[in-house]
């Protein structure tokens, strides 16, 4: 049987006789594990994605009740296709020739099955789940980065357009940057029920889709025995091991997460946190998102440093993407420059959204933090930019925050700024970068409630991150406007004692600083802020810093530092 995933759903037997199942989700349901790391879900992470509004029963007969159809439509086909137990369903092995898997084996199967650019995974298939919305949008992202590569693979093979079988193809070396690389080993889970079993998997998955989202990243994905070896031409450059170990003891879970160096095969450090079952199940629970977020930052800082020091200099850029946010929240004329210039040369060399996406969102950093001016050749440039990232209809999470914040911020467009920054959320909601350009648009929209929860989400997330003040300074940005003075001013010295040069952590600090009376260090933060931005002693230029939108707001803030500033 062969199964169509790219473009439109289809399954053939033989050649040309359909036996696609009749109901969309029973299509979800085949796609869901033809895409997992080996061929299996368990039971409730597919009740997850294709009934996540339904509580544990409904969804549980619903995806019994699937199962009986899926087997109608597939017929005597049933058994050697699936594989159904108690707690999982998956796949039986090479029951199904898969054209997602064919094309990465055989680059050349992209001309023989029609597969162009713009050929989308899963066209057309809607289940109106959230779930399993946010899943395929993670999913096309994924094929949106692999597509690129098989595609130069494709122009460097000496037969280009050929079907001879992957055996016969010799794989020509491809002129592009070597990539950062992980192979992913197997879980370690002792103890683990149906309801925890899952989790070294979302860990793992979520960890790898955030670091992809500010890097270029391959993973090899060494969790399956039965992968075809083919599929791992490459792995053999693969710099770092990474795995999981679930312990699970009554309801006691300890979740570790361990990073390997390939070369020697040693520890080169992990991560362990302990939390109970029942605390994992609480609603808007974000103790998986934070670890994610935790080892992802550790991980990136790891393989900045190895590459600094190991790696040949034309490597480097790897981590522009990384590197150029660390740069822009230094708060130096000069690194933001340098920023730019270096973003300008990946977009000319490596056309990519993220790079335009972060080009454009330096802008921010010359009209809030003081350091430089747009002139109207610059504000064009930085509109041409937004536009051009934004017509790629990126699938990264951080570009679509980053150009949501420049056209809220720069161009005060609220309306198009919200778009950007909901679908970056719907994309990936454990980005803490995410979470506090989201908690910043709806403050400077004057949704302050709303605002302040995001911002607490993004410190939550955020705590390891090396721009962590960043969101410290959202937090006491929308503390102040609620009323929580004391929340402010604890956030605000946080911010500073991490970035002392931060100018919107100094403002807010004064603000809050004056509402609680504290007038002596108001005043010593004041002549602080005068010595990074002199201008804001003008009342037109604090209101240019602060970008209120609602003016009685704005006046309280200005009526607040007054008494400092005349």
């Amino acid at each position: 049987m062969r199964l169509y995933l790219l473009g439109p759903f289809g399954l053939l037997r033989g050649q040309d006789e359909s036996c696609a199942p009749r109901i969309k989700k029973a299509q979800a349901l085949l796609a869901l594990l033809a895409l997992a790391p080996r061929r299996e879900r368990t039971r409730v992470w597919l009740r997850d994605k294709l009934w996540s509004q339904s509580d544990e029963n409904k969804s549980s007969t619903s995806l019994r009740q699937l199962i009986f159809e899926l087997r109608k439509d597939l017929g005597n086909l049933a058994d050697s296709v699936l594989r159904v137990d108690r707690n999982s369903i998956g796949l039986q092995a090479d029951a199904l020739w898969v054209d997602y898997w064919a094309v990465q084996d055989d680059p050349a199967q992209l001309s023989v099955l029609g597969i162009d650019a713009e050929t989308e995974l899963l066209e057309g298939l809607d289940i109106r789940d959230e779930e399993f919305e946010e899943w395929l949008l993670f999913e096309r992202q994924t094929w949106q980065n692999k597509s690129a590569q098989l595609f130069e693979r494709l122009k460097e093979m000496p037969a280009f357009g050929a079907t001879a079988p992957v055996t016969d193809v010799s794989f020509a070396p491809c002129n592009i940057e070597p990539r950062a690389s992980l192979g992913i080993l197997p879980n370690i889970q002792q103890g683990c029920d149906a309801t925890t079993m899952h989790l070294a998997d979302q860990l793992l998955e979520g960890i790898a889709r955030n670091l992809g989202e500010l890097q270029p990243v391959d993973i090899y994905d060494l969790r399956e025995v039965d992968t075809p070896s083919e599929r791992f031409l490459g792995a053999y450059e693969t710099e770092f091991y990474i795995r999981v170990r679930t312990l699970q003891v009554h309801k006691s879970l300890t979740l570790t997460f361990f990073l390997y160096s390939a070369a020697t095969m040693t520890l080169e450090w992990s991560q362990s946190i302990q939390v109970s079952v029942d605390e994992l199940q609480e609603p808007d629970t974000m103790i998986i998102s934070g670890f994610v977020s935790q080892n992802v930052d550790r991980l990136s800082k790891f393989i900045l440093r190895s590459r600094q020091t190991e790696a040949p200099p034309e490597s480097r850029s790897l981590m522009v993407g990384y590197t150029a946010l660390n740069m822009m929240f230094r708060l130096d004329r000069n690194a933001l420059t340098n920023t730019e210039a270096m973003l300008g040369q990946m977009i000319e060399r490596y056309p990519d959204t993220l790079y335009t996406s972060l080009r454009a969102y330096a802008a921010s950093f010359r009209i809030g933090e003081n350091l430089g001016s747009l002139d109207a050749m610059a504000v064009g440039e930085t509109d041409r930019l937004a536009r051009e990232a934004l017509d790629d209809n990126p699938f990264n999470s951080i570009s679509l925050a980053c150009l949501g914040h420049t056209m809220g911020y720069v161009f005060r467009d609220h309306d198009r700024a919200g778009e950007l920054l909901e679908r970056a959320l719907s994309l990936n909601p454990n980005q803490a970068f995410v979470w506090d350009h989201y908690a910043l648009h709806k403050f400077y929209t004057g949704d302050y409630k709303t605002a302040y929860d995001a911002a607490k989400k993004a410190v939550c997330l955020g705590g390891f991150s090396p721009i962590s003040y960043g969101y410290d300074t959202t937090l006491a940005m929308t503390s102040v406007m609620i009323g929580d003075t004391a929340q402010a001013i604890v956030a605000g010295r946080s911010a500073l004692r991490k970035q002392p040069r931060f100018n919107a952590a100094k403002r807010y600090l004064l603000a809050s600083l004056s509402f609680a009376g504290r007038d002596a260090e108001a005043r010593e933060i004041y002549q602080s802020l005068l010595q990074t931005d002199p201008q804001f002693a003008d009342s037109e230029v604090q209101k240019e810093r602060f970008r209120i939108t609602q003016r009685e707001k704005e006046n309280i803030l200005i009526d607040a530092i007054r008494k400092y500033t005349e």
